[in-house]
C-alpha cells in the first residue's frame, strides 16, 4: 500500500508503512493530496498570500537508479557525441530546469530505485517548469513556477540563452504525483505512461479521411520526381524555400534509397497505385526507379550505395571562404533555408584539406535495410500481376548475405560502411534495421541462417534496451539516444513472434513500445493566436519527440502505427490501439491541399513540414515555436505504407474516439 502522511517538515511517501520519498512543506503554504486513483494524487498547494513564484519538491529517498525526463534526459545522456543535457546539471553546477512543454508529459520528472518508482508532473499549460538532481538525501523532482529554462537552452547543434518566465501573483499550485511500489524489474515507467495517457489524452480526428490523405501523398511523391541527364530517375528528398524565388523548390540531383529520400518505398507505392487504381504511368515510374537503382546507381558486390547525387550549380558550403567569414557577410537572400544553416556552423573554422580523391558514397544500416524490405515488397507486387524481376529478389538477398558476413560476434552490426564495405561507424541500435530483411530471407529461402542472425543480432539489441533503458543513433543527423532506433526493433520483435510463436517476443515488443511511449506527447500545448504553430492549428498530442538532442517533433510515429495495433490485437490491451490512432491523427495535420498559405508562403501539393519546434527548440535559420519550413519527402512515404499494408481504411477515418478508463481533467 502506497500512502502519503504528514510529517514534522511537510508529508511522507510510503510503501507498507516504509518511507520512500519525502515531501518537504513551505513556510506560509498548505498542501493537500486529493486521491486521482491507487498510487496518484493530485497535489494542492495554497499559499497564505499571493506569490509569483514556487518551488514544489519531491526527493525519491535513498537516491536512484534510473531517471528520465521524457523524451529530454534517460539517466543523464552522454551516448554519443551531439550536444545536449547532459547529467543532472550544467558545467557552471547549476540543475538544469526544463519548460513544461519540452517534456512529452507535462514537466514530467521520473525516478526509480529498488523500492518505488515516482513521477512528479504537471497540470498542461500551467506556466510551469521542471528539473531532477541530486542531493544528499536522494533524487530531488522539482515543478516550478512560472517557465524558466536554466542555465542554458538546447537548441539544434547550439546552446540558446536561459529563459526566464513571469507570472501573476497567485495562492493556489497543482502538480500530479505518482508512484508505484518496485516489482523488481527496472525502467518501470509503464505505470506512469498508462496513468499519463488516462490523465491527459483526449480524444482526437483526422485532418481529412484517408483516400485524402493517399491522393495528396501520391501528388507530392510525383511533385519531388526527378529525372537526370543519364536518364536516372528518383524522389528527391524534399522542398526548401528559397528566397530569391520568393517559393519553395524541390531539392536538386540528390537522391536516397531510405531514410529521408525513401526511394524504394515510394517506387512500390507507385506499383501498388496501378494494382489498386489502374494507373499504369505510376507503374512505369516505380519500375523505373527500382531498375534505375541498380544500372544506374552505385553499386558494389555487396550492397546498392543508398545514396545518389548530381553536382549541379556551385555548392556554396563548398566554395564560399567560410573559414575566414562571419555570419554578417552572410546574406539570408542568397542561400535556400536548408544551405543556409549547413553554412553557419562551419564559419569561423579551418577548411577540410581537398583529399584529391573524389570519395563515392557507402551505405548504413537504414538505408540498407529499408531499401531491401522495398526490393523483396517491390518483388512480390510484381509476381502477383505477372511481372517478374528476378533482379530484384537477387539485390535484396545479397544485403542479407552482406549482413550475415558483416555481424559481430556479438550480434550486431554496424551503423554506416564505406564503398569498400568496410566499416564507417560501428555503435547503434540502428543495426536492427537489417533485422527484419533477414527475416524476410528465412521466409522466403527456407535457410536458418539468416533466422540465426535475425535472432542474435535481436538478442544484442533488446539487452542493451533492458540494460540501459533506452536506444540509440537511429537519427542519421545526430549520434545520440533517440527514439528513431526503436521502431524496427519493434517490428523486429513482432515478426519474430509470427516467425517463431515464442511469446516472449510479444512481452519483448511491449517493452519496446513503452520506450517508444516516452516520446510520446501525452497532451496539447496552447500557444497564443499570433504563433506559426497555432495559424497552422497544429495539436501536439500525439506526436513524437525527435532525440535527446533534438527536442522537436515529427511524425516518424507513422512507422509505429500499425506495429501498435499489432499489439492490440495480440494483446487485447486497448492502449496500444488509442495509441496507434492518435499516432495517425497528429501526423497527418498540415498536409497542404495546394492552398496552404502559412508564414507568407503557399506549399505544394501534398507538402508537410517535417517537424514542429513545439517548444524553446530552434534552428539557426528557423526559430523556436514554428513549423521547420523543410517538406521532407518521408512523411508521404510511411502515409502510404499504411494505407496499402491496412487495406479497411475506415480504422483511420474514425480517429480516437474513446480513451478506455479515463481519469477525466484534461481528457476532452
Amino acid at each position: 500500500m502506497t500512502e502519503i502522511i504528514q510529517s514534522e517538515n511537510g508529508h511522507i511517501l510510503c510503501t507498507d508503512g516504509k518511507p520512500v520519498a519525502a515531501i518537504p512543506g513551505a513556510n506560509g503554504t498548505v498542501d493537500t493530496f486529493e486521491k486521482i486513483e491507487d498510487g496518484a494524487w493530485k497535489w494542492h498547494r495554497r499559499t497564505s498570500s499571493p506569490t509569483d513564484q514556487m518551488r514544489m519538491e519531491v526527493i525519491l529517498l535513498g537516491g536512484a537508479t534510473f531517471t528520465m525526463v521524457p523524451a529530454v534526459s534517460y539517466n543523464g545522456n552522454g551516448w554519443g557525441k551531439t550536444p545536449e543535457y547532459v547529467g543532472d546539471r550544467a558545467e557552471d553546477g547549476t540543475p538544469w530546469s526544463w519548460a513544461s512543454h519540452r517534456v512529452t508529459i507535462p514537466a514530467c520528472t521520473y525516478s526509480e530505485n529498488e523500492q518505488i518508482s515516482l513521477a512528479l508532473m504537471a497540470e498542461p499549460n500551467s506556466n510551469s517548469a521542471c528539473s531532477l538532481y541530486r542531493v544528499d538525501a536522494g533524487e530531488k523532482h522539482v515543478l516550478i513556477f512560472p517557465e524558466e529554462e536554466k542555465p542554458k537552452t538546447l537548441n539544434r547543434h547550439f546552446w540558446g540563452a536561459p529563459y526566464q518566465g513571469t507570472m501573476a501573483p497567485k495562492c493556489d499550485f497543482f502538480a500530479v504525483l505518482f508512484a508505484a511500489p518496485s516489482d523488481g524489474g527496472k525502467h518501470r515507467y509503464r505505470g506512469m505512461l498508462d496513468f499519463a495517457w488516462r490523465y491527459y489524452a483526449h480524444e482526437i480526428k483526422p485532418p481529412r479521411p484517408a483516400h485524402e490523405l493517399y491522393r495528396l501523398s501520391i501528388a507530392y511523391a510525383r511533385y519531388l520526381l526527378q529525372k537526370e541527364k543519364d536518364g536516372f530517375i528518383g524522389f528527391t528528398s524534399g522542398a526548401q524555400w528559397i528566397p530569391k524565388l520568393n517559393g519553395y523548390q524541390k531539392a536538386e540531383h540528390g537522391y536516397e534509397l531510405g531514410w529521408v529520400g525513401q526511394n524504394a518505398s515510394f517506387a512500390t507505392a507507385f506499383i501498388n497505385d496501378y494494382i489498386e487504381n489502374g494507373d499504369k504511368e505510376n507503374l512505369e515510374i516505380g519500375l523505373a526507379v527500382l531498375d534505375g537503382w541498380l544500372s544506374l546507381g552505385l553499386t558494389n558486390d555487396a550492397y546498392i550505395c543508398a545514396h545518389k547525387a548530381y553536382r549541379g550549380a556551385p555548392d556554396p558550403k563548398l566554395d564560399l571562404p567560410f573559414e575566414t567569414m562571419t555570419r554578417a557577410d552572410l546574406d539570408p537572400w542568397d542561400f535556400p533555408e536548408g544551405t543556409l544553416e549547413g553554412i553557419i556552423p562551419r564559419l569561423g573554422k579551418p577548411r577540410p584539406a581537398p583529399t584529391g580523391q573524389k570519395k563515392l558514397p557507402g551505405s548504413d544500416a537504414c538505408n540498407l535495410g529499408t531499401g531491401a524490405e522495398g526490393y523483396f515488397e517491390a518483388y512480390d507486387l510484381l509476381k502477383s500481376i505477372g511481372i517478374d524481376r528476378p533482379k530484384y529478389l537477387e539485390m535484396a538477398l545479397r544485403t542479407c548475405d552482406f549482413a550475415l558476413k558483416s555481424q559481430d560476434e556479438d550480434g550486431s552490426f554496424a551503423k554506416s560502411w564505406t564503398y569498400e564495405g568496410t566499416v564507417a561507424s560501428k555503435k547503434g541500435t540502428i543495426g536492427c534495421f537489417l533485422i527484419l530483411p533477414l527475416l524476410n530471407a528465412h521466409r522466403r529461402t527456407g535457410d536458418r541462417k539468416y533466422l540465426d542472425g535475425a535472432i542474435r543480432a535481436f538478442d544484442f539489441y533488446y539487452a542493451e534496451l533492458d540494460r540501459e533503458g533506452y536506444t540509440t543513433a537511429g537519427a542519421l543527423d545526430t549520434y545520440s539516444i533517440d527514439k528513431e532506433s526503436a521502431s524496427p526493433l519493434l517490428r523486429d520483435a513482432l515478426t519474430l513472434y509470427e516467425t517463431t510463436k515464442d511469446k516472449k517476443y510479444i512481452g519483448y515488443a511491449e517493452k519496446i513500445a513503452w520506450y517508444l511511449c516516452t516520446w510520446m506527447m501525452h497532451f496539447t500545448v496552447e500557444y497564443p493566436v499570433d504563433c506559426l504553430i497555432k495559424k497552422l492549428d497544429y495539436d501536439t498530442f500525439g506526436a513524437t519527440s525527435v532525440s535527446t538532442p533534438h527536442n522537436a517533433l515529427d511524425q516518424y510515429a507513422l512507422r509505429d502505427v500499425l506495429s501498435f495495433m499489432k499489439l492490440y490485437e495480440l494483446t487485447g490491451f486497448v492502449q496500444w490501439k488509442e495509441r496507434a490512432l492518435a499516432f495517425w491523427c497528429n501526423a497527418c495535420q498540415g498536409i497542404s491541399d495546394g492552398t496552404l498559405y502559412i508564414n507568407e508562403r503557399l506549399r505544394p501539393v501534398g507538402s508537410q513540414d517535417e517537424a514542429i519546434f513545439h517548444t524553446r527548440w530552434g534552428r539557426y535559420t528557423v526559430p523556436a515555436f514554428t513549423p521547420s519550413q523543410w517538406l521532407a519527402s518521408w512523411p508521404a512515404a510511411f502515409r502510404l505504407e499504411n494505407l496499402r499494408w491496412h487495406k479497411d481504411w475506415s480504422l483511420f477515418d474514425a480517429g480516437l474516439t474513446h480513451i478506455e478508463g479515463a481519469l477525466g481533467g484534461n481528457n476532452r
